[in-house]
């Protein structure tokens, strides 16, 4: 049951008791005043308010004891609507800070004791018991609040520790797999890619010597050689997968082309990089392997030239198509400081390096004669 419905009941049932039932007074008690419409307004601020104290805890504590106080200076008959005090000093407890539950209700505990003991030299209904009474009736149910409060803390910071802990070891979960998927990356690349490299350039070799001969092994180390070559890129693909932090994006994504270059170009350009875009022979759709190969060392040639060219440069990119081969050039005029092999985006020089490797292919890199950084892949056509 939520606690508002619970506070709710719990007023509505001191407000009954308040009104229908009177505290049963030591025997000749005399009051000055009778119960009449003020004495159940009384009791109303002392018992209706209870439905907000946890919303409105110090207004609901003013509110209560100062007409708990207003009744014993009137000196109505006692009711059970006084236990609306009590209530209201551990709610006082429990919802405020230590700082503040301690000195609002340290400083109400005193007066309220002393608001005792002057009806207890005045007035002929109250005992000097009532200030014992008092003191206990305050202070106790304060206490008690500020223990609810305390061990109600402590759960939070259990609570946030257990969190805390939870996320620790999410995050070096997240990094054994991901230094795992590069030590996978890392295998497949050294170990399963350059077997099937050397498959292939065996296959094509051997294809060159076979020429004359029997038109069914040329055949056989053709279909060897198209299948190396397409593992080879579905292998590197795998790789560049195995590489991403983010393994659904690179999978919702579509793979660049060629022809994608130009519209990356004109994002360059808008930033305001100076970047001349040019295009020899004959433009053709080629392998997969080799599209996506070219468009990423022109794409990281280019953030590397952004990096470390300097504030003002010129480049250039150029892509040949050839009959057996592409080949992808991109330089820069800038202060050459592409020399860098760990700082280009993605895996940098090493990582272009590998991709051209993959695809049995040529790489180079390093400072132009003039200043600036020259990049150049050569890569096979039917990779």
């Amino acid at each position: 049951m939520p606690p508002t419905v619970i506070d709710t009941l719990l007023a509505v049932g001191v407000f009954v008791l308040g009104v229908t039932g009177m505290l049963e007074p030591p025997e000749g008690t005399i009051f000055r005043s009778e119960p009449d419409a003020w004495n159940r307004a009384l009791v109303a601020l002392m018992s209706l308010p209870l439905a907000v104290r946890r919303v409105y805890p110090t207004t609901v504590f003013v509110v209560v004891v100062v007409s708990w106080a207003v009744d014993r200076a009137i000196d109505y008959p006692a009711t059970f609507a006084q236990i609306g005090v009590i209530l209201v000093f551990h709610t006082l407890g429990t919802e405020l800070s230590e700082r503040r539950s301690l000195l609002i209700g340290g400083v109400s505990v005193a007066i309220v004791t002393a608001w005792t003991a002057i009806g207890v030299a005045l007035l002929e209904s109250v005992g000097p018991e009532a200030i014992v009474f008092q003191l206990i009736a305050t202070a106790a149910p304060l206490w008690l609040g500020r223990e609810v409060y305390s061990r109600r803390q402590k759960m939070v910071a259990l609570a946030e520790r257990a969190e805390r802990a939870e996320r620790e070891r999410e995050e070096q979960a997240h990094a054994a797999v991901t230094a795992e998927r590069a030590r996978i990356a890392r295998e497949l690349h050294d170990v399963v890619a350059h077997q099937m490299t050397v498959m292939t350039l065996q296959a094509e070799g051997a294809s060159r010597i076979a020429r004359d001969g029997d038109p069914r092994i040329t055949d056989a180390l053709s279909t060897i050689r198209e299948a190396g070559h397409s593992g080879l890129a579905e292998m590197r693909r795998m790789v560049s997968l195995l590489r991403t932090s983010d393994e659904g994006e690179a999978d919702m994504n579509p793979l660049p082309r060629l022809t994608d270059v130009e519209s990356l170009l004109s994002q360059l350009r808008a930033a305001g990089m100076d970047v001349e875009l040019e295009v020899k022979g004959t433009v053709r759709p080629l392998a997969d392997g080799t599209e996506l190969s070219a468009y990423r060392i022109i794409q990281e040639s280019l953030t590397n030239a952004v990096r470390h060219a300097g504030p003002v440069f010129t480049a250039r990119v150029e892509i040949t198509y050839a009959d057996d081969h592409l080949e992808v050039a991109v330089d820069d005029d800038g202060r050459g400081g592409g020399a860098d092999e760990t700082t280009v985006t993605g895996h940098g020089l090493v990582g272009m390096r590998e991709r051209v490797s993959v695809l049995g292919g040529a790489f180079d890199a390093g400072p132009r004669p003039g200043g600036g950084f020259r990049v150049r892949a050569r890569l096979p056509v039917g990779a």
